[in-house]
């Protein structure tokens, strides 16, 4: 009675698994959408600025035009602005925990899930933040 529950049990399994959308193959076939949809999620710029969130603004058009930048608001009354490596070299940051991070520099207590990647390219400046999984990029703007 016992190998009849066990054997019962496992066609119970393979059932389940074979049902359309349960098996692993269709989750990979959905991966590729959602990366598509973040690639083409295009934001556009108030004056030269673009929101990432509340706390976290890029600078599409700097005045200086010379560095990759962004606009930290820890708090609302403060601001504060970060400026990278020349704007045509590629870059990527993290802000995390109010502040403006390299790769090198991550904290030890670092935690992706609290964290937004920036990434400055030659055109367009890519986000993505963590705490609500979403994203998308900024056109940068020549003079």
């Amino acid at each position: 009675m016992r190998i009849v529950n066990c054997i019962a049990w496992v066609a119970w399994a393979a059932v389940l698994l074979s049902a359309p959308g349960v098996s692993q193959s269709a989750e990979k076939q959905d991966a590729p959408k959602e990366m598509e949809m973040f690639a083409t999620n295009r934001y556009f710029s108030k004056g030269g600025i673009g929101m990432i969130n509340k706390h976290l603004y890029d600078v599409v058009k700097s005045a200086s035009g010379d560095s990759n930048e962004l606009i930290v608001k820890p708090v609302e009354d403060k601001e504060e602005r970060w400026k990278g490596k020349i704007a045509t070299e590629t870059e990527a940051v993290f802000f995390y925990d109010g502040r403006v991070w390299s790769s090198r520099d991550i904290p030890d207590r670092f935690d992706l899930s609290k964290a937004v990647v920036v990434s400055f390219e030659s055109k367009n400046i890519r986000f993505f933040d963590f705490q609500t999984m979403s994203g998308g990029y900024y056109e940068r703007i020549r003079r």
